[in-house]
């Protein structure tokens, strides 16, 4: 691992923590307990969008598949790099409470425990499905709605953090994440657009 991204892992991961932060940071990063409102958001949007909010939907469902089902799970195989949590002792590992239905675990306390390696030499640290989906998503939604993609830029970056303090991903995991989900939502995007602009 890179010195520095072992200092800033420890500074957020163990340094810049607030009780606060020790529910939210787990509670953005719990991507399946917002899949009920995530759905909503897309069925209103198939609703009221018209054209565009449906081609906006199609890239994101595009989008996701190209950043989370090829890249993201190659690029793990491959990279093999392991998480923080399993490389490095006494990383704070953070995660919210157990819950049934999955978004109940929104209201749960959080959890936290150090971090104790078992010795494992490969993992899927590399690169972060989180960050590169949300980046990508957030992408997508930009081109189309301006206001609304920014709002979620916003919260894409809020995810990235989240990806370090809870420990799951290295600093140097997260930057090229976002990166490459920027990429594929601007390439997903103008080809689609280009392939629908006659119909």
């Amino acid at each position: 691992m890179i010195s520095w991204d072992l200092s800033i892992l420890h500074h957020i991961n163990r340094e810049w923590t607030h009780p606060l932060l020790d529910w939210l940071m787990p509670a953005v990063s719990a991507i399946n307990a917002w899949l009920p409102l995530l759905l909503l958001m897309v069925l209103l949007v198939l609703w009221h969008g018209g054209k565009q909010g449906r081609l906006m939907i199609l890239c994101l469902a595009v989008g996701l598949s190209v950043s989370d089902g090829i890249i993201s799970h190659t690029l793990k195989k491959v990279v093999g790099r392991v998480r923080p949590r399993d490389a490095v002792e006494n990383v704070m590992i953070r995660d919210l409470g157990k819950g049934s239905p999955e978004f109940m675990r929104l209201f749960s306390p959080p959890i936290q425990r150090l971090s104790a390696p078992t010795g494992d030499l490969r993992g899927n640290s590399f690169p972060s499905s989180h960050v590169m989906n949300l980046f990508a998503a957030a992408t997508v939604v930009a081109l189309f709605y301006r206001r609304s993609g920014a709002a979620l830029y916003l919260l894409a970056l809020l995810v990235a953090y989240s990806r370090i303090y809870v420990g799951a991903h290295w600093p140097s995991d997260v930057v090229p994440s976002i990166g490459m989900g920027i990429l594929v939502g601007l390439g997903v995007t103008r080809f689609l657009q280009r392939r629908f602009a006659a119909f």
